[in-house]
């Protein structure tokens, strides 16, 4: 079937900034020196000492008017009183406040500067270390350098971790985000982590490292990581998950070899597996996820041409999946039902959609390509791709099936302006399919066979291309 894939407010000062510093950690059990007198302290009050806050008067003054300047949206004054803060003190915490308030304010410049001042407070900080990379990242600034200086510095905090600490989680996390700059000491300390056979390394870090392994396209070493987690961690959930999604990839890539089948059999286990362990949980909890590995075991079935276990799949991710997810589902869903025949079902199940999608083209475009491609109400299905047109006038598919419904109505020379241009813009086997027997009817059957010969040469299983040469006994 022809479709195509898919913060003024109010000032309410006192009470907003209190909230802000409780976040930071500095007020509940602070005793502050403002006259007040103490309540009672109960017995079970006096087994848990309170413990006071290390800040005087002056920096608590401070750090609650940088948060109303935050509040009364002035963000430079803010940060700069948290960030002499937080170097006077020393706390991780205003440090992280300090980058956070710069990175909402969208200054980068002043992130990178709350980052380095960190450092120089606390050099052996693998947190601080780690804002430094991420934000030179995600600023580019990576070749710089002011950017390479950076790196080297983050390099060299994770080292000393580790030298000191082999199993030192923190200083793992920084050398895995130290791989972005394909620095070869940063990954050779995520190998020393992992390797240490003192502790059994946390199995999140693993997975880190693997998707790491995968966003460099190192799909083989990312799946012997996968696949050592899942046998050293087996009630480890999220490994599941990740390692079918990347034997299913793998399987997709390696499709008509002999590995292909055995890579798609283990995904199905872990994709399962996945499934298995995630049943116990809260449905808010196991919804998403769950509709992932249901979604692909459905396209490994589709691609098997098992439609009807496809089907049941698809069921399941819907009856998994939160409501705002279930509109895609639901066009895969009628896509299955289409191709078992179960038409009514496919009518059904894209009404659905075109109702909680009003403006989605592609749910009108399934549907009035499916009435014309079956010769039926004609009219309806022109108006419902008429329709998809006017909401995506540049898709060349729907323009197909709107070509394809005008072949249909016996507009032969309006379809074959369409499937033209639809050819035109996307040289696709299918749009081939429908223009060369366009061009046949019409007579023009040297230019048929050659438009099929290119479709042939784009994509030689396409079905509709199949059965269109069959249908007119053209061989090649």
């Amino acid at each position: 079937m022809n479709y195509h894939a898919y913060m003024k407010q109010n000032r309410f000062f006192s009470l907003k900034a209190v909230a802000a510093l409780s976040l930071l950690g500095f007020l509940g059990t602070a005793q502050l020196a403002f006259g007040q007198t103490a309540a009672p302290v109960s017995s079970a009050q006096a087994t848990n000492p309170v413990v006071n806050s290390k800040l005087d008067a002056e920096t608590f003054y401070k750090i609650l008017l940088g948060e109303l300047n935050l509040l009364d949206e002035e963000p430079r004054i803010g940060f700069a009183l948290i960030l002499d803060s937080a170097r006077k003190t020393q706390s991780p915490e205003l440090f992280e406040r300090a980058i956070a308030i710069a990175l909402q304010a969208r200054s980068g410049d002043s992130a990178l500067s709350a980052a380095r001042a960190w450092l120089v407070a606390i050099p052996t900080s693998t947190d601080a270390a780690r804002y430094l990379l991420q934000i030179s990242v995600s600023m580019n600034r990576l070749e710089q350098p002011a950017g390479k200086a950076d790196t080297a510095i983050a390099l060299e905090v994770a080292k000393l971790a580790i030298a000191k600490k082999p199993n030192d989680d923190e200083a793992a996390q920084l050398a895995i985000a130290l791989m972005v700059t394909k620095e070869a000491a940063a990954e050779q300390l995520v190998k020393q982590y992992l390797s240490n056979i003192t502790a059994l390394p946390k199995p999140e870090i693993r997975l880190a490292y693997a998707r790491t392994l995968v966003s460099q396209s190192r799909f083989t070493e990312a799946l012997t990581q996968l696949q050592k987690l899942s046998a050293d961690s087996p009630t480890f959930v999220p490994s599941w998950l990740v390692l079918g999604t990347l034997q299913y990839q793998i399987s997709q890539d390696a499709m008509n070899t002999s590995n292909a089948n055995a890579l798609a059999i283990a995904a199905q286990t872990s994709l399962n597996k996945f499934i298995q362990l995630t049943d116990a949980l809260p449905a808010a909890q196991r919804s998403a996820s769950q509709s992932r590995a249901y979604t692909l075991l459905a396209n490994m079935a589709r691609n098997n041409k098992q439609y009807q276990q496809a089907y049941d799949t698809l069921s399941k991710a819907i009856a998994s999946s939160a409501e705002a997810d279930k509109v895609d589902l639901q066009y895969d869903l009628a896509m299955m039902a289409e191709k078992l025949e179960r038409m009514d079902d496919m009518e059904r199940i894209l009404r659905q959609v075109i109702e909680s999608r009003p403006d989605d083209p592609q749910a009108y475009n399934a549907l009035g390509y499916s009435l014309a491609d079956r010769n039926l109400r004609l009219t309806e299905a022109k108006e419902l791709l008429q329709k998809a047109v006017k909401l995506a006038p540049k898709d060349p598919f729907i323009a197909d099936s709107l070509g394809w419904v005008e072949f249909r109505l016996g507009n032969l020379t309006e379809a074959q302006r369409i499937l033209e241009a639809a050819y035109t813009s996307k040289p696709d086997a299918e749009i081939a399919a429908h223009l060369g027997e366009v061009l046949w009817k019409q007579g023009l059957k040297d230019r048929a066979t050659a438009i099929w010969k290119e479709g042939l040469k784009i994509n030689e299983n396409n079905d509709t291309l199949l059965e269109t040469l069959k249908r007119f006994s053209v061989k090649f």
